[in-house]
């Protein structure tokens, strides 16, 4: 079962445009996003930029914020040492057989 809450955000569009004249689209838990009476709830979408094509229909400036349109859940750097489970790499003690001639063998399950 697809769980549509994962892949769907909420935004909203700032009532108040910046200094920059640009009304900015927020991302639902997004630390800067107006109050409850200075947005606008826009709907449900997969991305930021389908947000901002709806914001368009109520102003004509528009700029998506910049901390919440990256997308923070795709890490796409290597892991450092130090974050790498090894605990993966490690057999449990079921997983370790001797062999008749005293060395040890293991298997994954």
């Amino acid at each position: 079962m697809i769980n549509y809450r994962k892949i769907f955000a909420r935004y909203y569009v700032a009532v108040r445009p910046q200094t920059n004249e640009l009304h900015t689209v927020h991302k639902e838990g997004c630390p800067f996003m107006p109050d409850d009476k200075k947005r606008i709830f826009l709907g449900s979408f997969i991305s930021g930029d389908d947000a901002a094509q709806e914001s368009q229909k109520y102003f004509f400036g528009i700029n998506k914020c910049q901390f919440c349109s990256k997308d923070h859940s795709r890490d796409t750097r290597e892991p450092v040492f130090s974050e790498i489970d090894n605990n993966s790499y490690i057999p449990t003690e079921n997983q370790i057989s001797m062999s008749q001639n005293g060395a040890l063998y293991y298997y994954m399950n």
